[in-house]
């Protein structure tokens, strides 16, 4: 049978690029061999001599790497595993053991790269600790501070995402065993450190377990002398994979790319056997080695929630068979409730699938399928590639793992909307039932008794407002990612426009939904940043957003307001929003090409023309007594 690399070679020399691409994402989402990847990423940079990487990518991610020791096999495993995420990943690289002074200079490359991601992997050789401490709270607070103000100077001069990897402690503490008890102890140092950053990490900064990726791989592999000897290479070449596979799903949940939906299978996925066949005294679930497994895999399952996460399934099965375990099972952890889709029927797996994507109103790119069958797994592979499809071992004991390490999983922070993400998905579900008994649309708005609250910007809903920014692709006029700092400093230009939207109905309150970004410009108030989450699409939410925005122009004495539309592909159901508001086009908003791309769209309205004002919701502005329209 031909490896990922292979197809990916077969399908190049052919000119089939796509296919090429979509073979090396799904080797980047195998456990990464380094010789395999250093081939791939030869592979890779050929294709982008063609534009052909840029083209099929989700996202370009212009990154700089800035390490203390030699980095280029690092770069390179970073770009394939940049792949799993859809990302094309532009990378720069600071001199061995430059990165100090690299950072330091504001003349420097990594200034000139402008990065939007900068990667700091520094190994503990470099801290500024002793071996052993007479002032340990005194040493670790002035290298923690060492690396907050690197931080700082970086934020400053790019606005861009700092993501930096955990510092590893060495195997060879001058106190041996003592080192991990004594206070001066470099262990005890080393670990205090990465303690003090995580307590005070500013927005914008994220850490990386490289602690954890030691552990996976082992500290020989971690730490293999010879290659730092030979090369300097701090990082074990077996390691390498496994550091960018954890660092790049840092970076991809950083820039909104991370998957939203988990979608298993029931038989020999969550329970050993076949429900249908071997009845419910039949299946493993708990009460042994195998059982035990497929019970330690629910659990592990039902944590992924907690990251914001949600849950659905896709089973050939009878129905009322595919339910009997949650119901009468008493080794089931996980119940119906924690799922927003159930599909049990005998369709083929990719028109579930598409059924789920659609009922959840979200892109096949969303979703992560888990299935135990080989030959389902391949299908989907084939008929659905923008899925991302975890190659399950035959052993349930590795499950886990499989599950753990698959990319595109991990979150780098969590707002109040996360922790609710299933009841939401569930409040949309009842808003639906609730649409499909409405004999009008304006029924079903008036049905709905929905609230839009208008808020500032405010360290309340700063992160909220920068996640919605940098995760939110189709609903999204512009496709721009503002990091923290930039949000801050948009928001303190004069005049300058920062709200959030909060959304609520008689089914659920839907917390912050939207955020909008608006700017003075000589006469014009132009909008930088309109998005907002699909989950209320279809409720007139985002035209009650721009009316009021209309409104705030007017009366501070803008003769218009002016927007940008720059459509993506990804995008196009923000399409109708500026016109569905009574905005006019400036230029010609039909030119397309045949993937939905099209040139930037200018569109206006004048302080004369008023906004169409969506009806049936109340809409509380900031400061301001709620303003309640109907149709």
């Amino acid at each position: 049978m031909k490896t990922y690399l292979d197809q990916a070679l077969a399908h190049h020399t052919t000119g089939d690029a796509p296919a090429a691409l979509h073979a090396l994402a799904r080797l980047a989402r195998t456990e990464p061999d380094f010789t395999t990847w250093a081939t791939a990423d030869r592979l890779l940079g050929r294709m982008r001599a063609t534009d052909a990487l840029h083209t099929w990518a989700r996202r370009t991610v212009r990154l700089a790497l800035a390490s203390s020791h030699t980095s280029g096999q690092l770069a390179a495993a970073l770009r394939v595993a940049a792949l799993a995420h859809g990302i094309a990943l532009e990378t720069y690289e600071s001199g061995y053991r430059a990165y100090e002074p690299t950072i330091l200079d504001p003349t420097s490359e990594l200034y000139a790269f402008a990065p939007d991601v900068v990667l700091l992997v520094i190994d503990q050789r470099d801290m500024r600790l002793p071996e052993v401490s007479t002032d340990p709270e005194g040493d670790v607070t002035a290298e923690a501070g060492r690396w907050r103000g690197m931080w700082a100077t970086l934020a400053e001069r790019t606005g861009a995402t700092i993501v930096q990897t955990t510092f590893v402690p060495t195997p060879d503490d001058a106190l041996g065993d003592l080192g991990a008890v004594h206070p001066g102890g470099r262990r005890r140092l080393v670990r205090a450190v990465n303690d003090a950053l995580a307590d005070a990490l500013p927005a914008d900064v994220y850490l990386v377990d490289a602690e954890l990726v030691a552990a996976e791989v082992g500290i020989p592999v971690w730490s293999d002398e010879r290659f730092w000897f030979a090369s300097k290479h701090a990082v074990g070449l077996g390691a390498v994979g496994p550091l960018a596979v954890r660092a790049m799903d840092a970076v991809a949940a950083a820039r909104g790319l991370s998957r939203k939906v988990v979608v298993l299978d029931l038989d020999n996925t969550l329970w050993g056997g076949v429900i249908g066949e071997d009845g419910l005294a039949g299946i493993a679930l708990g009460g042994g080695p195998a059982g035990e497994a497929f019970v330690a895999f629910q659990r592990y399952v039902s944590s992924l929630r907690r990251r914001g996460l949600v849950l659905a399934v896709s089973s050939k099965n009878n129905p009322d068979d595919a339910r009997l375990p949650f119901t009468e099972h008493p080794e089931m952890v996980l119940s119906l409730e924690d799922f927003v889709a159930f599909e049990a029927s005998w369709d083929d797996k990719p028109s579930a699938l598409r059924a789920i994507a659609a009922d959840l109103d979200l892109g096949m790119d969303a979703l992560v399928f888990v299935d135990d069958n080989p030959l389902e797994r391949e299908r989907v592979h084939h008929e659905l590639p923008e899925v991302a499809v975890v190659d399950l071992p035959t052993d349930p004991s590795g499950y886990v793992r499989a599950l753990r390490r698959f990319p595109g999983l991990q979150t780098v922070a969590l707002s109040e909307e996360d922790s609710r993400r299933t009841e939401q998905y569930r409040a949309r579900r009842r808003a639906r039932d609730h649409a499909a008994g409405a004999g009008t649309a304006e029924e079903f708005l008036a049905g709905l008794e929905m609230t839009a609250t208008i808020e500032t910007l405010a360290a309340t809903n700063l992160a909220r407002i920068v996640q919605l920014i940098g995760k939110t692709n189709q609903l999204n006029l512009t496709g721009r990612r503002h990091t923290t700092a930039a949000v801050e400093a948009l928001a303190a230009a004069p005049g300058a426009v920062v709200w959030g939207m909060r959304v609520r109905d008689r089914f659920d309150d839907h917390g912050l939904v939207a955020a909008l970004i608006a700017v003075p410009d000589g006469d014009d108030l132009v909008i930088d940043t309109f998005v907002m989450s699909c989950r209320v699409l279809g409720r007139t939410a985002e035209n009650a957003l721009l009316a009021a925005l209309a409104d705030h122009a007017r009366d501070r004495g803008h003769a218009r307001v002016v927007a940008h539309y720059v459509p993506s592909g990804r995008n196009a159901p923000a399409a109708p929003i500026l016109p569905g508001t009574g905005f006019s086009p400036v230029d010609d908003p039909g030119a397309r090409d045949e993937h939905g791309h099209g040139p930037t769209q200018t569109w206006e309205l004048t302080a004369g023309h008023a906004p169409r004002r969506p009806g049936y919701i109340t809409v509380v502005l900031p400061d301001a007594a709620p303003q309640t329209t109907t149709a």
